[in-house]
């Protein structure tokens, strides 16, 4: 992106009618350009695309320019009013204004939507935030209505981010837009809504890949509030391998143990978007072959896996968690992973399968390992039966890796130093003795200024030994419980991140940002 001097005042006024009259405006809604300030002017010379701006442009404005009509883009200053006024002037003198969805998405879906989309002026909009989201590995949207327009977030390596701010004008078609990607109602307002959207998008290099999004609207003060979950099936988003993972040896290789049994209860625990699906395909890879029959039921289907039948819930036909377990197993599975244990009834069917020769992967919602067992008996599982079926429990967290392009060398800072000794007694002889590596985030622009480029994971393992088993049969607390997990070679989180700390990866500050010394301790 280049700048041109700003031309003569009584020039600009006329090139700028010209221009906002012209094929190359009317390709873009007027009310977008109103709101970025921003006039597509015509070609230069050498080919660039000369573009007249009444201040300084977001990058993603120039961007969504750039790629629509696949040129440099060189900015003219001129005064925004007289720009405003161009293209207000220019919008009265025509009743339509049309946006061609083509260049986001492909196939046979592209004219249902265009039927459907109604607020032909947001598609840009829309599909440049889709686009961007994509092309920087977002993995939730965030559209949030406010006085001033609406507030586009991108969650980046696990943290929330700004990127753009909506004119108020184009706030409800935004929104709606949304809403009939994902089959929503329109009209209704006042109460929260749901709904999902299979797209096939148009990426980097031209070539269509699957795209699946997870609407959730929530009515709010000044509009509705917007969340897309990416579903990415295409960039790189399949099932990994557990090396792939950031698991420590020591902890893979009891993992692995875990994944040779025939029978059992293996869960992995965590918050929301803190990798547990990621984990438990990466174990599902491992155990799915040609002579193990594998079925999974999920809501929804993050990974396709050829070889493993999969099966969505559907509440809304009585196809629950627990109901469509019980027709599994009617199929003579060898493994089974169930995306969640939410209630009593799902958890129960669980373990009397892996009471009954099973091998069932789960996941739960709890702060570390330890904690899966007490939030079993919450939810209603004897815990002698707890004590009989579970054979593993694995908690996780996601960390941001340093960006290596502009990490410096640093050690911690003030605040976490008085932590470290205690992670260190924590780690116990899980800590590596090479001296430590410590850097600190700067940021550039390889990482979007962030100072980190990616995530990875953090993690404790709780294997159940008969004194394990003893334990939590007798209904022990849950002090005894992790003093017992200790013994038997847990490290928890904290010190595990600790390791990648040390060796430079990540910052002492990130792992505490995640994972709490409280809970380690």
């Amino acid at each position: 992106m280049t700048v041109e001097h700003a031309p003569e005042a009584s020039d600009a006024a006329a090139e700028l009618r010209a221009a906002a009259a012209g094929a190359m405006a009317r390709e873009l809604p007027s009310a977008w350009l109103e709101a970025h300030l921003v006039l597509p002017l015509g070609l230069a010379e050498d080919g660039a695309l000369r573009v007249a701006a009444g201040g300084q442009p977001d990058a993603t404005v120039v961007d969504a320019l750039a790629r629509r009509f696949a040129r440099p883009v060189r900015l003219v200053p001129v005064p925004p009013q007289d720009l405003r006024a161009a293209v207000l002037a220019a919008a009265r003198e025509t009743t339509t204004v049309t946006a061609d969805a083509n260049d986001l998405l492909v196939g046979e879906e592209t004219s249902d939507l265009r039927a459907l989309a109604d607020e032909a002026p947001v598609v840009t909009v829309v599909d440049a935030l889709l686009r961007d989201a994509l092309r920087l590995g977002a993995s939730d949207v965030h559209l949030e209505s406010a006085a001033d327009g609406v507030r586009v977030r991108f969650r980046l390596d696990g943290v929330l981010r700004d990127v753009e701010r909506v004119a108020p004008a184009l706030r409800a078609g935004v929104v709606s837009r949304v809403k009939v990607l994902a089959g929503l109602d329109v009209a209704e307002r006042r109460r929260p809504q749901d709904g999902r959207a299979r797209l096939r998008v148009a990426g980097a290099d031209g070539a269509p890949r699957e795209v699946d999004l997870r609407v959730a609207t929530l009515p709010a003060l000044h509009g509705e509030s917007v969340v897309l979950r990416i579903l990415d099936h295409g960039g790189g988003g399949g099932a990994r391998d557990l090396q792939a993972l950031g698991m420590p040896e020591p902890v893979r290789a009891r993992f692995e143990r875990l994944l040779a049994r025939t029978t059992g209860l293996v869960l992995v625990t965590g918050p929301t978007g803190s990798g547990k699906t990621t984990s438990l395909y990466a174990a599902l890879a491992r155990v799915a072959t040609p002579g193990v029959k594998v079925v999974t039921v999920e809501d929804p289907v993050e990974y396709r896996m050829p070889g493993v039948v999969q099966v969505a819930v559907q509440p809304a036909v009585g196809l629950t968690f627990a109901s469509a377990l019980r027709a599994i197993l009617r199929h003579d599975p060898d493994v089974v992973l169930v995306g969640e244990m939410r209630d009593r009834e799902t958890a129960e069917t669980a373990v009397q399968a892996a009471l009954t020769g099973h091998l069932v992967f789960s996941t739960l919602h709890t702060t570390d390992a330890v904690g899966g067992v007490a939030r079993l008996a919450d939810m209603g599982v004897e815990r002698f039966l707890i004590a009989a079926t579970v054979q593993g429990i694995v908690a996780q967290r996601l960390v941001r890796v340093l960006c290596d392009a502009c990490a410096q060398p640093a050690d911690p800072d003030a605040s976490p130093l008085a932590t470290l000794a205690t992670l260190e007694a924590l780690a116990g002889e899980a800590i590596d003795d090479a001296t430590p590596r410590w850097r600190r985030a700067v940021g550039c622009a390889a990482c979007a200024h962030t100072g980190f480029r990616g995530r990875t994971g953090i993690y404790e393992l709780l294997t159940v030994s008969e004194a394990m088993r003893a334990l939590i049969a007798a209904g022990a607390p849950q002090d005894a419980l992790r003093a017992q997990a200790r013994r038997d070679g847990l490290v928890p989180l904290a010190a595990d991140g600790l390791r990648l700390a040390r060796a430079g990866r990540t910052t002492l500050d990130e792992v505490l940002r995640v994972a709490h010394l409280d809970d380690a301790a």
